[in-house]
């Protein structure tokens, strides 16, 4: 499949919306030219204590030179980010024009005075936790250093584009205490100038330009946009080329396609426009002190214009709990205003529906037929109409002559019983929270006989009281079995594995070994604190409860790997790509009064073994 190249570019002010007077790639190449250019993204690493919401504001991203000078703030402007929504996405933050050189880290500030962080313990509305410090002052604004792999530092060229990414690891950055309602947060960022993950990438900003109203079978058409991240009305500088395919799925102004027809569609828009595309970066080449990586961006879906929002419509969105009759409920939803302001209700808020009001499937053509009838506890949902009512915390929409847009959501349990092309599952997380939530009545299913059609996904091993996470779409509302149409199914050969242990009062020997090969852990150090698992999905390991040792091995075969060290007195996070840079790091910080107070990993457990062959380590020291 041909590619065109991501370009991002600097925005000549005052050009903005003006017709371009030379072929859009050469401008494109010649602009690029004049310096180097960063894309940097923004994802989070999840953890076993779920939140409902972590919402908290992201001041400034700024690149530091490895003279010490502080370079380019990356970030528009202030905004609020969600990081339970990063879990399954990487965020662009912006594409920026960079003076050549090389970059050591990052300076990443965080803003937690006016932080929304709910828990989700099973109920309606989940709880809310205060933010609080190590020793349990009010958190403010945090200001951490990020470090990169100096083998593989973040090097910008002239006539290169390079990428940055960033983890915020929940896991590592929060622990829990619900009996007083606040969560201690340390905040833990990784950084990289290589892959760390194959998340689905979001490109959110204005729409410029399209190369050409056609596309083609097996061609690519490019447009360009402005990067404006998360749900934030600031522009940056730079623009973003992205390449849309035959294949790919749009949905402009409410109205799905596939292809050249949505890219006609597209077409159509005003400048300004504001879109949304999902995909994917490619790298090829080696990122040296000279050269830039050659990036590249292919999009899988597209939105645009009221299918964003606007259009005189508001938004909500979020996950049906209940339903009865045309009454959807959501619990936890965003809405975004007609105006674009957001607002999260951490409430109930009601959505009425009717048979007027349309739908359309993301990632679906618009010969396809959907009915509201679709729409059932567990659906993931965007609701477009007229606001009706609105408190602090809950409101209601009328969408009865407006639109739904269902998106695919997940399912996750033990395994209870396997037939041909279905399982039954126990569940314990529908739409990404807890099960005890949800009000089945009128669904026709059965959270503790979940059956799932799973079609011609490989079920070997699916087996009996083993934990599945199938992605998909709920069946219609009161439907018969089965309850869920899963496209995607992963199983205890390929579900992540999430390693958390913690030392209460810090401790100088965690580890019966730290070494080249391996990291493993110390399951009757006296001093472990309250977390001490590996979970696999809808599976729970106690560490302590293990006949030996968990041992904690890099993967050798992963990509995508990042080991970080964190120190929670300098608020500096030290990342390395390699196993052996972050182990010979780690065995030389620790020694004398330093002591570790927590690790994670995430990767494949093999119980038989008590081996977690791990893509991600962090290790977390109280200095």
């Amino acid at each position: 499949m041909k590619l065109f190249h991501l370009n991002p570019i600097v925005a000549v002010r005052g050009a903005f919306g003006r017709p371009l007077a030379v072929p859009l790639c050469t401008a494109l190449l010649a602009l690029a030219a004049c310096s180097g250019s960063a894309v940097v993204t923004m994802t989070s690493t999840s953890s076993q204590d779920h939140f409902l919401a972590y919402r908290v504001g992201l001041v400034a991203v700024q690149l530091q030179a490895s003279s010490g000078q502080s370079g380019l703030a990356l970030l528009p402007a202030r905004t609020t980010v969600d990081f339970t929504t990063l879990e399954n996405l990487s965020e662009v933050l912006g594409a920026a024009a960079v003076s050549k050189g090389s970059y050591q880290s990052a300076l990443v500030t965080l803003d937690f005075s006016s932080a929304r962080i709910v828990y989700d313990d099973g109920s309606v509305d989940g709880v809310t936790l205060t933010p609080v410090g190590a020793s349990g002052q009010a958190l403010g604004q945090v200001q951490l250093i990020v470090t990169i792999d100096p083998s593989h530092s973040f090097n910008i060229a002239s006539r290169g584009i390079s990428r940055l990414a960033l983890d915020f690891d929940m896991a590592a950055s929060n622990i829990v205490n619900l009996s007083a309602k606040t969560v201690t947060v340390t905040p833990f960022i990784g950084a990289s100038a290589l892959p760390i993950d194959d998340k689905t990438v979001r490109i959110r900003g204005p729409l410029e330009s399209i190369a050409n109203g056609k596309a083609t079978t097996g061609a690519s058409a490019a447009f360009t946009m402005g990067a404006m991240p998360f749900n934030g009305t600031a522009r940056g500088e730079g623009r973003l080329t992205v390449d849309a395919t035959d294949a790919t799925s749009f949905e402009v102004n409410g109205t799905a396609a596939i292809g050249s027809v949505g890219l006609g569609q597209l077409a159509t828009v005003s400048t300004g426009t504001l879109a949304v595309a999902y995909g994917a970066f490619s790298t090829t080449g080696a990122t040296t002190a000279t050269t830039s990586s050659n990036v590249s961006f292919v999009a899988s879906q597209i939105l645009a214009g009221s299918s964003v929002q606007g259009a005189g419509l508001d938004r909500v969105s979020g996950v049906v709990t209940a339903r009865s009759g045309n009454t959807l409920g959501i619990e936890d939803a965003t809405l975004i205003g007609a105006d674009g302001s957001e607002t999260f209700l951490g409430g109930t808020t009601i959505v009425t529906v009717s048979p007027n009001t349309l739908v359309t499937v993301f990632g679906k053509s618009g010969s396809q037929s959907y009915s509201p009838q679709q729409v059932s506890a567990g659906s993931m949902m965007d609701a477009f109409g007229l606001l009706s009512g609105q408190s602090a915390d809950s409101a209601a929409l009328d969408a009865s002559a407006g639109r739904l847009r269902l998106e695919k959501t997940s399912a996750s349990g033990l395994v209870s019983g396997q037939s041909s092309g279905a399982l039954s599952l126990s569940l314990t997380y529908l739409g990404g929270r807890r099960v005890a939530a949800f009000d089945f009545v009128g669904t026709g299913a059965a959270p503790n006989q979940y059956v799932v059609n799973t079609g011609a996904l490989d079920l070997a091993n699916s087996t009996p009281a083993s934990p599945v996470m199938v992605t998909g779409l709920t069946n219609s509302f009161g439907a018969a079995s089965p309850n869920f149409t899963a496209d995607s199914l992963r199983d205890p050969t390929t579900i992540d594995a999430e390693l958390i242990i913690d030392w209460a009062a810090g401790t100088t020997a965690p580890f019966t070994r730290l070494d080249s090969s391996a990291v493993e852990v110390d399951a009757r150090n006296r001093g472990i604190g309250s977390r001490h698992h590996i979970q696999i999905g809808a599976q729970d390991i106690d560490i302590v409860g293990l006949s030996s040792d968990p041992l904690i091995v890099p993967d050798s075969a992963s990509a995508n790997t990042l080991f970080s060290i964190g120190h929670s007195a300098g608020l500096k996070m030290e990342s390395f790509n390699s196993y052996a840079a972050f182990v010979t790091q780690a065995q030389a910080e620790m020694s004398g009064a330093v002591t570790v107070t927590g690790v994670t990993a995430v990767g494949q457990y093999a119980a038989s073994t008590f081996t977690l062959t791990a893509r991600n380590i962090t290790l977390f020291l109280n200095d």
